[in-house]
Parts: C-alpha cells; structure tokens; sequence
C-alpha cells in the first residue's frame, strides 16, 4: 500500500481497497481511498459501467468516512490512533505531532491545547472535535468536487442537438455525450438511471445538497 502511495499508482491503490473493504480493514481502505480520491475527478468519455465502478467506490469512501466520524474511540490502536497519528500520552492528553493532518487544524481551532518541539498536547474533547470536524470538512469538500464533475460528465445526459438534428455542432467538445440515436436502448436508459441514482446515495450519505440539487428534491426544496 505504502509503495503504491510514493510512486502515484491510482490503479494499484484502487484494487487494494477494494481487497481491505472485502477483508473489513476498514482503517487501510480509507487510506487507500483517501490518497486514490485526493486526484480529481475524470468522468468524460468514460463508458457508463466504468463511471459507475468509480461512483460506487467513492460511495464505499463516504460511507467509510461516516463510520469513523461516529466512531469516538481515541484509545491505543484505534482506527483514529492509526490515521491521524496521534499518540496516547494517557489522563485525558494526547500529542498531535507536527506536519500530521489534524496538527495544523487543532493549532488554529483550539485555545486550551499546548505546543512544545514535538507537537500539541490536547484533552480528548479537543482531540475528538477536531477529528470530527476534519472529516466532514473532507467529505463536503470531495463531494463538492465529484458533484461538479458529474455534472459534466457525458455519462449522465445524451447531446439532443446530436439525437434531433443529426449532427452535433461541438463534437469532442460538447458537454453531453454523442450517441447515436439507434443506441438509445431501454439497457442504456436503466443505466442512466442507475448512475443518476447511485448520485443520489452519494449526496444524502455526504449531506452534500447544494442549490442545482435540491430545487429537483421535494423534501429539501422547502
């Protein structure tokens, strides 16, 4: 995992998660997953299966985020312990070591915390605070990415110029995919639904309902 990590091997880091989230180590996952969705988003002009693989593995990272969000153990070997790296100095304190992703959060966030050369000193509620806020911010600002690139993605809606006239006037560069209209099957039509679906689950497991969303969703359009 930690050499698929330095030399940038999405591919590899992907079929590792996929094999940790099989054998439950849910903690080798979300680090997998965290460093493979950490590149943006590039859905054009792939198939709708392939679009469909990559959104229900982002839906397996969400949900994995949500877990350990709801997830308050801060002990010795805990999921947290081993991704924020943390150390367990015992009665209530704990050391956030410097250049760790939570250190600069806590410093900017947090009154009571104490710095010396190794990192900070924090009680648990400081610790645990931070660590619930830094997730959630990770989970709205990749969602707020993936959403965008859905949008765009030539998956999702079919150029009508394309299907009414014949002939689409942005070729590669039209924002909707180019498909014949004699490709326009009922197995096509079910898999659009899918992928709009399975973008649905997505949202609601983030609670990512930005405006172009929920003006469509009764429940949430007031």
């Amino acid at each position: 995992m930690f050499e698929a990590i330095q030399n940038g091997d999405n591919e590899g880091l992907r079929t590792l998660a996929k094999t940790f989230i099989e054998t439950r180590n849910e903690s080798a996952a979300l680090m997998c997953l965290d460093y493979f969705f950490s590149s943006p988003f590039k859905l054009r002009h792939l198939s709708l299966a392939d679009i469909h693989a990559l959104l229900s593995l982002y839906l397996d990272y969400i949900r994995l985020l949500n877990r350990l969000r709801r997830d308050d153990s801060l002990a010795e070997g805990s999921r947290h312990q081993k991704l924020f790296g943390f150390q367990v100095l015992g009665e209530d304190r704990y050391l956030v070591p410097k250049h760790t992703l939570i250190h600069e959060n806590l410093t900017d966030q947090t009154v009571g915390s104490e710095e010396n050369m190794d990192g900070y000193t924090c009680t648990y509620d400081e610790l645990s605070d931070i660590i619930v806020w830094v997730i959630g911010s990770r989970i709205e600002e990749r969602t707020a990415l993936e959403n965008s690139a859905c949008r765009d993605a030539h998956g999702f809606s079919p150029c009508l110029t394309l299907i009414i006239r014949g002939q689409c006037k942005w070729g590669e560069t039209c924002d909707f995919q180019n498909i014949q209209p004699d490709h326009l099957t009922v197995e096509w039509y079910h898999a659009r639904v899918r992928l709009i679906l399975l973008q649905f689950q997505i949202l609601n497991s983030a609670h990512h309902w930005p405006w172009p969303v929920t003006k469509y969703v009764p429940g949430h359009s007031g």
